[in-house]
């Protein structure tokens, strides 16, 4: 595994978990729905450039995810 799937790997789950402890503080009523959506959504774009990077098919996860649901 080179240095730069490594990096983006930890970059994924770091991003990942950012999403679920701002997920938390908006539950708890720390950060408001509005600023808790723009900050996830930084998270979430962020969560996908590591995915990219890491050489995984961003679009076609999304396109699963999306006939799943």
């Amino acid at each position: 595994m080179s240095i730069v799937t490594k990096v983006a790997k930890m970059r994924l789950f770091f991003h990942a978990n950012m999403l679920d402890v701002c997920n938390v503080a908006n539950q708890l009523g720390i950060l408001k729905d509005d600023k808790a959506e723009e900050i996830m959504k930084g998270h979430t774009m962020k969560c996908f450039d590591a995915m990219e990077h890491m050489g995984l098919n961003v679009k076609k996860f999304l396109e699963e995810s999306k006939k799943e649901s």
